[in-house]
């Protein structure tokens, strides 16, 4: 089976050192009762961060990499609930870069004037600012999924467990924070997303540097076996408006101290700021392919991927896309060139093993290679049932028609995981086709019923059950 990517989703771009680390978190006092309901939580937690529209500030990054130190400064315009815009100033290789993430994906644009889009926020330092950042949203249950757990004393202070997974990535390991109940601080948390590996923010006992009414507060960063690896100092820079003021860490590329100063609170940025313009066409273009595709419509959704492609040349998805649309257009031999090339510049990703196996077996031109490229998949990510499908298929043309149906069955039962109805009829007509060739013509005809109750009014799936039931 093939596989078809969503829009919005572009390699990876790694252009900084810079590691930028924000904490937003606003004081509302609030009084608990002793049992506390999760969507009551959130949503006070939502109106202590209401007041805080945008802010701007300046951070300065002093790295030090196997004896070489460098200064790294840039200007961060923050606006909720996750739109960024980071222009550094410092040093000049990197003045005048832009960087710039606004719903989940993100652009960067060069002193040139060139661009590329990415996806998340990977780009080193950016994925601490996105989880210091992660609760300062109107609706956080949109985002994340949450449970609440018992309430636990932290010197002194009365802090709820909270568990938040990511709602759209749900594979991902949940993390874990205690936020106390008073102005709804980040006292521990349990995340990968500081250091690059699982690491434990916890609670600094207190000392003569922390006021009592916790305008400031110090978190000791621990990695997995318990050694410290840093320390972040929180402070309130303007009311309700919570800052890592000074943040000293020893990181996977050396060690990293960070000021945050000038800080503006609600200046009234503009959205325009967060806009790039080439950017915001292309994505139009990506949801143009995106409903082509949808509509079997490959000839519109070829020329929309192909023009996405001329803006953003490195969207390595959008490129395996447009490989699988020359197939489905008849031109094979393109097909085949392109997604050699994606597998070439993109050695990890998957859906380009998947695609081009798929086609090489469909089409014969080389059924043992489609199932070696297929198998890489499959190792990869076994549970995938897409993948799984397509390796059935490929033993199927192969002849094989034991392990074809082995496989396919077992695809079968990853059925909730398929990414759409069409992908798994298609999966019940691959095995209906493998129980006909093997003289298997009862099961045929259970496997496209079994088709016909995802798809009901599929006028293909009913014809071939009426020819089953002939033969």
């Amino acid at each position: 089976m093939i596989i078809r990517n969503s829009p919005f989703r572009t390699k990876i771009i790694r252009i900084s050192t810079a590691v930028i680390t924000l904490i937003l978190l606003a004081g509302m006092p609030q009084v608990f009762a002793k049992r506390v309901n999760v969507d009551s939580f959130l949503k006070q937690m939502s109106q202590a961060t209401a007041q805080i529209k945008d802010f701007e500030c300046t951070l300065e990054s002093v790295y030090n990499r196997k004896g070489v130190s460098e200064t790294v400064i840039a200007k961060v315009i923050f606006k909720r609930p996750d739109m960024y815009s980071v222009t550094y100033l410092a040093p000049k290789t990197y003045e005048g870069t832009k960087i710039v993430q606004s719903e989940g994906a993100g652009v960067i644009v060069n002193k040139d004037g060139t661009w590329k889009a990415y996806d998340t926020l990977t780009i080193q330092g950016l994925e601490v600012l996105n989880f210091m950042l992660r609760f300062v949203r109107d609706n956080i249950a949109q985002t994340y999924v949450v449970a609440l757990n018992d309430k636990v004393n932290i010197e002194d202070r009365v802090a709820y467990t909270l568990i938040a997974g990511k709602r759209f990535e749900p594979a991902e390991e949940p993390e874990v924070f205690w936020i106390d109940n008073i102005k709804f601080l980040i006292l521990q948390a349990e995340t990968r997303n500081i250091l690059g590996e699982q690491t434990l923010l916890k609670l600094k006992k207190a000392t003569t540097e922390i006021r009592q009414d916790w305008d400031s507060y110090i978190l000791t960063a621990f990695d997995l076996k318990g050694n410290p690896r840093g320390e972040i100092t929180v402070t309130q820079v303007e009311k309700g408006l919570y800052l890592p003021t000074r943040v000293n860490l020893l990181t996977e590329f050396g060690t990293v101290d960070q000021i945050i100063r000038d800080v503006k609170v609600n200046t009234g940025v503009k959205n325009e700021v967060f806009i790039v313009k080439e950017a915001e066409e292309m994505r139009a273009k990506l949801k143009e392919a995106e409903s082509s595709f949808s509509k079997k419509k490959y000839g519109n959704a070829l020329k929309a991927y192909e023009y996405v492609i001329k803006l953003d040349p490195e969207n390595i998805k959008a490129r395996c896309n447009l490989g699988l649309c020359y197939w489905l257009t008849g031109d094979t031999e393109k097909s085949i060139d392109f997604l050699e090339a994606v597998i070439k510049d993109a050695p990890k990703f998957l859906p380009a093993y998947n695609n081009l196996g798929f086609i090489l077996a469909d089409t014969e031109l080389d059924i043992k290679r489609g199932i070696n490229l297929i198998e890489v998949a499959v190792n990869k990510e076994p549970a995938n049932p897409v993948y799984m499908d397509s390796l059935g298929w490929a033993y199927f043309k192969l002849g094989d028609f034991d392990k074809a149906e082995r496989t396919i069955r077992r695809a079968l039962l990853f059925d909730s995981s398929f990414p759409d109805n069409k992908a798994l009829v298609t999966a019940y007509h691959h095995l209906a086709m493998v129980y006909e060739a093997a003289g298997k013509r009862e099961e045929a005809i259970s496997a496209i019923q079994k088709a016909l109750e995802v798809e009901p009014f599929d006028s293909k799936l009913r014809n071939e059950l009426t020819r089953l039931r002939r033969n």
